[in-house]
């Protein structure tokens, strides 16, 4: 699991148990914390048919903060 930020045109899209395909998302560091963005040239759709595997939110690599380390070579 991993937040999605996303602009308004697509907040349509994502709701509560809806089922969505990402396609060209890339994920961006804000403050030190992963945000799935679909920008300009992703695509951010409702799915078909709905998952068949249930999300693991206990498993949330948005709540984690990540560090920057840069390695001396």
């Amino acid at each position: 699991m991993c937040g999605l930020c996303n602009n308004a045109d697509q907040i349509e899209v994502v709701q509560p148990g809806q089922t969505i395909i990402v396609r060209n998302g890339k994920v961006d560091m804000y403050k030190g914390f992963m945000r799935l963005a679909v920008d300009k040239w992703g695509k951010l759709e409702k799915a078909p048919e709905p998952a068949t595997f249930e999300v693991n939110e206990i498993n949330n690599l948005s709540a984690l903060e990540y560090e920057l380390v840069n390695v001396d070579e």
